[in-house]
């Protein structure tokens, strides 16, 4: 019942008439940038993290490119006819290149892919990612069987299994997430079928950078509302170094993970070490300057994902958003 309530509620929200209400309310709002947060486009894995499916992406580009200006970061500032829109990818994951790229292609779309170094390295995703490849793919019996330390597997649906899994990981400095993994990386793999959603190589992610503005996205994944001023700044000069290094490039664009930060503070620091544009969650619109609202998405019908590109059920301001527009913060 729940899913055919939420196909009946998208085909509303998501109808011609709508639409066009969100995407004036839009163009009435001066300064104005809707930034999608987006992670994998690909075909259904059985991962509890699911991916876009590419044939809603593709319409959602047809979409949106015929209604928006879009853009990268370094392109925001330009001149421009229609409302700014920024497609913001986040993880470097490999059907990045795969998938999405060739889409993106065919719509001569650019994009911001921001990248984990850490992840570049070892090929394998953040540990919760690893998590929900688990819950989402392995028997319900070994997922029963799962020991986390500090925390009980509850007897629900996978997909709640997957969720309340990832965020009890997420919410938890890097040196924890680190001793969990040495307790669960084993469990997963102990599993024959077990295969964790692969990330892009370092040659891949210079092929990509060719025509997509690539970001860092911390260096190991860390939720900075857990980590202190001081870890951030060494994560801070060591994504620095690793893409001026590999990929030749400065550090233009930093996305903090899970949209975590502890306090203003950080923020400033980010902003003083040269970061020109820091991206978090906030589920709000942008209004430019150095801090980026995004909102996080993901849809699974066409009316549901053009909807959502129109922020959703979020409010558009009536005027000109002040700088820099940091309200609606994610919670942490």
């Amino acid at each position: 019942m729940r899913s055919v309530f939420k196909r009946l509620a998208f085909a509303l929200l998501g109808s011609p008439s709508v639409l066009k209400r969100r995407l004036d309310a839009i163009k009435g709002c001066d300064g104005a940038i809707t930034i999608l947060n987006l992670h994998r486009v690909a075909p259904n894995d059985g991962s509890g993290f699911r991916p876009l499916d590419p044939r809603i992406f593709d319409d959602l580009l047809s979409f949106v490119n015929e209604r928006f200006s879009l853009l990268t970061f370094a392109a925001l500032d330009g001149p421009s006819s229609k409302p700014k829109m920024v497609l913001s990818f986040d993880d470097g994951y490999k059907d990045f290149i795969e998938v999405a790229v060739p889409i993106m292609a065919k719509h001569s779309v650019r994009s911001n892919q921001n990248v984990i170094p850490g992840c570049i390295e070892t090929g394998l995703p953040p540990l919760n990612v690893m998590a929900e490849d688990f819950v989402g793919k392995a028997p319900k019996e070994l997922v029963r069987k799962l020991v986390v330390p500090g925390y009980r597997i509850q007897d629900d649906g996978k997909g709640a299994v997957s969720v309340k899994l990832s965020a009890f990981i997420k919410n938890r400095s890097i040196a924890e997430q680190r001793s969990l993994a040495e307790v669960l990386v084993p469990q997963f793999r102990g599993w024959h079928g077990f295969r964790s959603t692969p990330m892009m190589t370092l040659d891949e992610v210079r092929q990509v950078a060719s025509f997509h503005e690539i970001g860092a996205h911390s260096f190991d994944h860390a939720s900075m509302a857990f980590e202190t001023m001081e870890y951030l700044a060494d994560d801070l000069l060591a994504c620095r170094e690793y893409l001026f290094a590999k990929l030749h490039q400065s550090m233009d664009v930093y996305a903090l993970p899970n949209g975590s930060f502890a306090n203003d503070a950080q923020l400033n620091m980010i902003k003083d070490s040269g970061v020109r544009n820091t991206l978090i969650v906030g589920q709000n619109f942008s209004a430019g300057g150095y801090c980026h609202n995004r909102f996080n998405f993901d849809a699974s019908s066409n009316n549901e994902a053009r909807f959502k590109a129109l922020g959703g059920v979020t409010r558009v301001p009536n005027s000109k958003l002040n700088r820099p527009f940091l309200d609606n913060r994610p919670a942490l």
